[in-house]
């Protein structure tokens, strides 16, 4: 299982970190939610595989079901096509789709129920495409929930998809909210597996750790703002910071994953890789090393299901003792 994307932040979402409107987020898993106003979008950058899961806990100040205007709030992207979006016209939601050799959706689909107003509630959507839909390399089929609830499906073919994977998908879009509106977001996550029911909660570094060989530390890894970061200058050099935990969520513990977003600031960086690290009673766990792609940020991802220090399955109390970082690679 790969979980491409885990993240609550406004660096690679765009909008603005607010905590400040009550129902908006799940105070047990999230700080803050992500805020957007009307007619903005957030817009996610997908790995392009065939058979790719999303998830998000969203709120809509209020969906746009009483004019008679025609906008969209949800939609998928392949390299030369969008296949499919949630419509809004009259009032009515639909799942339009793409066809032929149609670049954007063209028909309108199935009506979609079950979107909530001002109630927060999870979503997930499967986009599937290619041949293992149904046998051709056109095919494709798109799948929506709400609260784990189906609530819509398209299954289509359009020639433009040949094969490829989503690479986009928009939470957003045109004329979707009433009046001045707005939209939250928290705790997104990206995996070619199933995401529905999976709960996560995103700690970020609260203070300095015991490594500081690397420029910059826990405020700049921690508040959210692509202008602020951390940078090795020399194969070795490293950075760590502590947690702060907070209550017990409840459930169990089924891994810890630690994400770094990172870029590359030159065109042949030296150091060349990030290397995720675990630091538990003085003792590094380092994952393997991960090269950015450019000079776009990116989630670079290390995962661990028991604590390595002990070979045992995570308890919230580690978390306390954990120190969270990255070290230069060649």
């Amino acid at each position: 299982m790969t979980d491409y994307l885990i993240t609550n932040s406004a660096a690679l979402l765009g909008g603005v970190e607010d905590a400040s409107v009550p129902g908006s987020y799940n105070p047990v898993f999230a700080s803050h939610a992500l805020r957007f106003e009307a007619e903005q979008a957030a817009s996610l950058s997908l790995p392009g595989v065939n058979d790719i899961w999303i998830r998000a806990d969203c709120y809509y100040d209020d969906f746009n079901r009483t004019t008679s205007g025609d906008g969209f709030f949800a939609s998928v992207g392949l390299p030369t096509v969008d296949i499919a979006r949630i419509d809004l016209n009259n009032g009515a939601m639909t799942f339009d789709y793409a066809n032929l050799s149609n670049s954007v959706p063209n028909l309108t689909g199935a009506p979609v129920t079950g979107f909530p107003d001002a109630t927060l509630f999870t979503f997930d959507i499967h986009i599937e495409t290619g041949a293992a839909v149904a046998g051709n390399v056109d095919d494709y089929r798109v799948t929506a929930y709400v609260d784990l609830s189906q609530v819509g499906q398209v299954l289509g073919k359009a020639d433009k998809v040949n094969g490829e994977g989503a690479v986009r998908f928009d939470f957003g879009g045109t004329n979707f909210l009433d009046g001045n509106g707005r939209f939250f977001l928290s705790n997104v996550l990206v995996s070619d597996q199933d995401t529905r029911g999976r709960r996560f909660r995103i700690l970020r570094p609260t203070g300095p750790g015991a490594l500081a060989t690397a420029v910059g530390g826990h405020a700049e890894l921690g508040d959210g703002d692509p202008a602020t970061f951390a940078y090795a200058r020399t194969v070795g050099d490293a950075v760590t910071s502590i947690l702060t935990p907070g209550a017990t969520p409840p459930g169990t513990i089924g891994r810890v994953i630690l994400a770094s977003h990172a870029r590359n600031a030159s065109a042949n960086p030296n150091p060349g890789q990030v290397i995720n690290r675990l630091r538990i009673g003085g003792t590094n766990h380092d994952a393997a090393g991960q090269a950015p792609a450019g000079a776009s940020l990116e989630a670079l991802t290390s995962e661990w299901a028991v604590n390595p220090d002990t070979g045992l399955p995570w308890t919230w109390a580690d978390l306390a003792g954990l120190e969270i970082g990255f070290a230069g690679g060649s």
